[in-house]
């Protein structure tokens, strides 16, 4: 498997690595995609007025970039059990289903997804997507790209910044979902790209050092000698389980994989208590520097954690 690292992001995806190599230079793939979405945005643009309504502007854009959406569970159709379905076309052209029964605001990002699809120069069949993708280490390259070009289709820049009208935080959220139909969580995440200057967003996750979790796997078998050791494992911290950052952040303001929250920071306090949180603190990398943070409890919880140890969202910036 070819692994190629542009920007201090690894990539293996074979879709991936063959957009990265489709020019004589290598191509950032995560600067590819906002360009080439923010190039289909103004392709709309170009053609007058655009509607004001999210899912009907997000459907010309579908047809703009030669993806035929459909719902999944419509009259005749079998539900096909994930987020989203798509292949390509005998004609170069892309054919998606999407799940209809979600929330709006989903729906409207499943599209907003399937249209960043083709901006990839396929190597293999048929791509399915669920929404937990953020339960593997580093998810997935692929659909994590498509999240970024998705969120740049769904909430523009120009439109986004305008809206915004120069504030920053968890309280603007509201305001920015009712107008770009978008679901709370991709609102935040999007807070952090859109930023002009260095700021970053994600979930945290209760859980184990990688470590940790192996020493507790094992200690079954040991328990059965005697062996104690398996007492001394910490308890779980709240550990970035996935970032988004600003075109202007640096890899060092990336927040690796297995790294924890302070036990100080407001995270905790989210955690704890309802409501948004805030302080000004660094973050788990190698920056260092100081920021404004906030945090609140993530609306969307995964149905196997334990309800004092709930996932957090969170939105530093400097």
């Amino acid at each position: 498997m070819e692994r190629v690292q542009i920007n201090g992001r690894t990539y293996s995806d074979p879709d991936v690595v063959s957009l990265i190599r489709s020019s004589v230079h290598p191509i950032d793939p995560q600067h590819e995609v906002v360009r080439r979405a923010r190039e289909l945005n103004q392709l709309l643009r170009n053609f007058g007025d655009v509607p004001p309504e999210p899912r009907k502007r997000l459907e010309i854009l579908a047809s703009l970039a030669r993806v035929k959406m459909a719902p999944a569970n419509g009259p005749g159709m079998a539900k096909i059990g994930r987020e989203a379905l798509i292949y390509r076309d005998s004609d170069g052209s892309s054919r998606a289903y999407y799940d209809s029964t979600n929330t709006d605001a989903r729906v409207n990002f499943t599209i907003a997804h399937e249209i960043a699809h083709p901006f990839f120069p396929s190597v293999g069949g048929a791509r399915f997507r669920s929404m937990c993708a953020d339960d593997s280490k580093e998810a997935n390259e692929l659909e994590m790209l498509c999240h970024r070009a998705a969120a740049e289709l769904l909430m523009p820049i120009e439109e986004f910044s305008e809206t915004l009208a120069g504030e920053m935080g968890l309280g603007s959220v509201p305001r920015l979902c009712a107008r770009f139909g978008s679901s709370y969580e991709a609102t935040v995440y999007r807070l952090a790209t859109a930023y002009p200057g260095v700021a970053v967003a994600g979930v945290l996750r209760y859980r184990h050092r990688v470590e940790d979790i192996r020493r507790m796997k094992s200690r079954n078998q040991r328990s059965l000698f005697g062996d104690d050791d398996w007492k001394l494992t910490p308890p779980p911290k709240l550990r970035r389980q996935s970032v988004h950052i600003s075109e202007g952040a640096k890899a060092r303001h990336i927040i690796r994989w297995n790294k924890s929250f302070d036990d100080d920071s407001c995270v905790y306090r989210a955690a704890a208590e309802l409501g948004v949180h805030a302080s000004w603190e660094p973050l788990p990398n190698e920056c260092g520097d100081c920021g404004d943070i906030e945090a609140i409890r993530a609306p969307h919880q995964n149905p196997e954690n334990d309800p004092t140890q709930p996932d957090i969202l969170f939105l530093w910036w400097q």
